[in-house]
């Protein structure tokens, strides 16, 4: 082949990333994939970045909530026990308390998160896609109690993919892409459960209205139901 016409490959993703997701693909659970999604932002393509931040600020009820940057007082279990039953925040305390989940973790993982911004690790995140995942960790289990997600596997994996539709962030874009990464190479034996529960939560995220964009902790009373009702309808339970 002439000089002229041979391509050199230059690989789009970083070496030390795909090696990381591999490790994550290999024990998805023992690993856990917010690692990798942290790490690989100092390396990602900037037309990836570039477009993650654009899918966001075009998402339906995004561009307000990204303006205002809403951060919630801290709610606690004492504050959620004066929910009268029924409610949202009696739900979500039930949801804690019977799960065995710990009422100060989303401190913790706010004390994470800004540590690495901190350190640098973060810069090249955009500050619309970093409050997004702060506000994500706010989020989450608020979240887990609306749609009727379980805290197992399948429920994770239902809660994923309810996420990717809802956001199509990095963080549950990798946790899909890792899950069958390691149905595809390591145990074959999960697909049908690992995508029945991803396909629901995606295909369930697809027909609510967006509910990443509200301030559940300013609904605390309001009855669980009619949220349901309003946002969605059907869940999973």
């Amino acid at each position: 082949m002439p000089e002229s016409s041979a391509r050199t490959y230059e690989p789009v993703i970083d070496r030390e990333i795909a090696e990381l997701f591999l490790k994550n693909a290999d024990d998805p659970i023992k690993t856990h994939v917010m690692g990798l999604v942290h790490d690989w932002w100092a390396t990602a393509p900037q037309t990836a970045i570039d477009q993650y931040a654009d899918i966001l600020r075009a998402l339906p009820g995004a561009e307000a909530f990204l303006a205002e940057r809403y951060l919630p007082p801290l709610v606690t279990l004492d504050d959620l026990a004066r929910c009268p039953e029924g409610s949202l925040g009696h739900a979500y305390r039930a949801w804690i308390v019977d799960n065995g989940l710990e009422p100060n973790l989303t401190q913790k993982q706010h004390d994470v998160f800004y540590g690495l911004l901190d350190r640098g690790r973060l810069d090249r995140m955009p500050d619309e896609v970093r409050y997004a995942f702060v506000r994500g960790y706010m989020l989450h289990d608020y979240l887990h109690t609306i749609t009727g997600f379980g805290p197992d596997i399948a429920g994770e994996l239902g809660m994923a993919g309810f996420h990717f539709a809802q956001l199509q962030s990095a963080y549950h874009a990798m946790r899909v892409a890792v899950t069958t990464a390691h149905i595809a190479f390591v145990n074959p034996r999960h697909a049908t459960s690992a995508m029945d529960a991803v396909s629901a939560g995606w295909i369930m995220g697809r027909q609510w209205r967006n509910i990443h964009f509200v301030k559940w902790e300013e609904q605390l009373d309001r009855p669980l139901a009619d949220i349901r009702a309003e946002y969605g309808g059907v869940t999973v339970t």
